[in-house]
């Protein structure tokens, strides 16, 4: 059955949506609800990386939800779950009840954000699933440029309270609907049609999950999404500081690091051109290649100073290819049938690095009082990311 036409416009908004109100306005909520609640930074970001383990946690689970049951009922729920829990967090005072509402708000994640998108766009255009993803990727990339300033103007305006109640109404009157309606009931055999016809090499239909996890592959590519999902979210928090250790002014510093997510964009879009010309795999090769050439420019900068922003333009644009990497690469290596619990299998380790990375990188800091040591922290990361990735290539075949 052809897909909706609406399917790929409908899930990029609920994506843009899921990652702007969930992942991407704690960091514009944070400051006014510390204020109002008198809690400490620390007891505030807790809550977030206790959503992000829960999102970790979640992610192997939902996919084999999603493998038995469709997307339909799993994103509407998770927009469902969404919106009472932001009800909640919008009345709440206590503490924890604000920990069990992100709780519960980690598992939303993992059944509203990227991977249960992209194994919609696997089944729906199964061999053709390249392009629609990538499309996904820029509504996800656009979704902290749109929030950032939303959530700000409706706290300005509503206050924090008001704001979430906004975003809570948008997940249960739009996303909830637009995933109800829009994404197939159920896999209709689509994927096991497509697993019947890839080559004798690839792993067998039957017990596709469990026999990619024993695979001579998957666990060198868990490790090298759990090296860059840490690598990445140590950066995400410590880039401005670390450029401003760096000798760059706080208006400088804060330009850099703003170059990054357009080139996010730009990389995608890259991705999406030579889609036609560059299979995927290759592209990965040379995509996580990106990120150590990046950080080895950064740690130049002393003697180049206009290498800051080559480390920009090349970080950004690596960081823009890897959701795409992430997102295809299992179904080269591993084929279609049982995408979405392989994909939550391999998903699920790096969510957690990602939540350790922002702790780690302020330990490292503390223990050398110097943003070097953090550079070469996450430099040995993505170096150790990009060479379990070409090992797995390497050993897709064995």
């Amino acid at each position: 059955m052809t897909p909706s036409r609406c399917l790929l416009p409908a899930l990029s908004l609920t994506l843009l949506i899921s990652w702007g109100s969930l992942y991407y306005a704690f960091a514009m909520l944070a400051g006014p609800l510390q204020a109002e609640l008198q809690w400490s930074p620390t007891q505030a970001m807790g809550a977030y990386s206790l959503a992000l383990v829960l999102w970790g946690l979640s992610s192997a689970p939902v996919g084999r939800l999603i493998d038995r049951h469709g997307g339909r009922l799993v994103m509407s729920a998770g927009s469902l779950l969404c919106g009472l829990l932001l009800l909640v967090l919008a009345f709440t005072d206590s503490l924890w009840l604000f920990y069990g509402v992100w709780a519960g708000l980690g598992a939303g994640m993992a059944l509203t954000l990227y991977e249960p998108a992209f194994a919609m766009m696997v089944e729906a255009y199964p061999g053709a699933h390249r392009r629609p993803i990538g499309l996904l990727t820029l509504a996800g990339g656009l979704a902290s440029t749109v929030f950032w300033p939303l959530t700000h103007v409706l706290v300005e305006g509503l206050g924090w309270r008001g704001t979430v109640l906004v975003y809570a109404s948008v997940h249960l009157f739009v996303c909830a609907p637009l995933h109800w309606l829009l994404l197939p009931a159920a896999r209709q055999g689509r994927w096991q049609a497509v697993a019947a016809r890839e080559s004798a090499t690839a792993v067998p239909a039957p017990s596709r999950a469990t026999q990619a996890m024993q695979h001579p592959a998957f666990w060198p590519l868990a490790l090298s999404f759990a090296a860059f999902g840490f690598a990445t979210s140590t950066m995400a928090t410590h880039v401005i500081p670390m450029l401003e250790a760096m000798g760059r002014t706080p208006a400088s510093a804060l330009a850099i690091a703003a170059l990054i997510g357009p080139m996010q964009v730009a990389g995608r879009l890259a991705d999406l051109l030579l889609a036609g010309r560059l299979r995927p795999l290759a592209m990965g090769a040379a995509a996580v290649a990106l990120m150590p050439v990046a950080l080895l420019a950064l740690w130049a900068t002393a003697a180049a100073p206009g290498l800051f922003y080559a480390f920009a333009a090349t970080y950004g644009a690596g960081l823009g290819l890897l959701t795409i990497v992430r997102a295809t690469t299992p179904v080269e290596l591993f084929g279609t049938a049982g995408y979405a619990t392989v994909s939550g299998h391999l998903s699920g380790p790096s969510v957690l690095a990602r939540a350790a990375g922002p702790l780690a990188g302020a330990w490292v800091l503390a223990q050398y009082q110097h943003y070097v040591a953090v550079l070469l922290l996450v430099l040995a990361c993505v170096s150790a990311g990009a060479a379990s990735y070409w090992l797995a290539l390497w050993r897709r075949r064995k």
